[in-house]
């Protein structure tokens, strides 16, 4: 790290390239943030000792402790007690997500109808990029994950884990950075209701879902789109026809596993 430090206000609030009201805290939090970037650190590595980030950032110890907590938060530090303890770097994944947009809709009002639209209007385009982008490797996890599902349909936790990855897995063949945090996030405030289907729909959706691996295999994007789209209409229609109430409750920051 070089050059000057950045003082920032160690103040409740500042006024900062226009931004009025924000407080110190959070912007040394984006500040630490960007040291990270530009010193090229990656989870795992350690950042300043609280005596060098002080020094480093120019701020008072409240101030940083502060920003730091906010980090801890998000998930982009893990803070270690001991001896050489302090920030490691973590790295932020979907469950984040899901926490921050089940806070923001939970404010909002909104249910968990709203969910289920946004998956019908946003999984298919996530299936046809997995279609045109999914590499061997990408593929290859993906048919893992529908052999553990097959295997393990008459045990629900099982299943469940097989089949949680198969979906991560496949967000992740877009390579679309953005779509693999989003479309995880959005599962898990679902399966934060606590819905477990019966034996005969986990082997529905198990052939879904080799319908839809099928299309991304042959990097066929339409086919994938609509047996995509197939599927979260007809989930949709489930969780309105058969849980009417819990359908239409406000999602719940409470509900998520994840409480950051």
């Amino acid at each position: 790290m070089t050059g000057p430090p950045r003082r920032l206000p160690d103040d409740t609030s500042a006024h900062t390239d226009g931004q009025l009201g924000t407080k110190a805290s959070l912007l040394l939090a984006r500040d630490i943030v960007q040291t990270m970037y530009d010193s090229g650190m990656q989870p795992g590595d350690r950042y300043l000792s609280e005596a060098e980030g002080i020094r480093r950032h120019g701020v008072g110890r409240g101030t940083y402790r502060e920003a730091l907590r906010f980090l801890e938060h998000h998930g982009v530090i893990v803070m270690r007690s001991g001896p050489g303890g302090g920030p490691e770097i973590s790295q932020p994944g979907a469950a984040h997500l899901a926490s921050t947009i089940a806070l923001l809709l939970q404010f909002a009002g909104a249910s968990l109808q709203t969910i289920l639209d946004a998956r019908v209007a946003l999984e298919p385009g996530m299936a046809e990029l997995a279609a045109m982008n999914a590499t061997p490797d990408d593929l290859k996890a993906m048919a893992a994950d529908l052999d553990a599902i097959a295997a393990d349909i008459g045990n629900y936790r099982a299943f469940s884990t097989a089949y949680l990855s198969y979906w991560r897995h496949l967000a992740g063949s877009t390579h679309n950075a953005l779509l693999a945090f989003l479309s995880p996030a959005l599962r898990a405030i679902v399966n934060s209701a606590g819905f477990v289907p019966n034996e005969p729909y986990r082997e529905e959706l198990l052939r879904r879902l080799r319908t839809i691996h099928d299309a991304v295999q042959r990097h066929d994007p339409a086919t994938a789109s609509t047996a995509m789209r197939e599927l979260e209409v007809e989930f949709r229609h489930r969780l309105t026809e058969g849980y009417p109430r819990q359908v239409a409750r406000t999602v719940s920051w409470s509900d998520l596993t994840y409480r950051g």
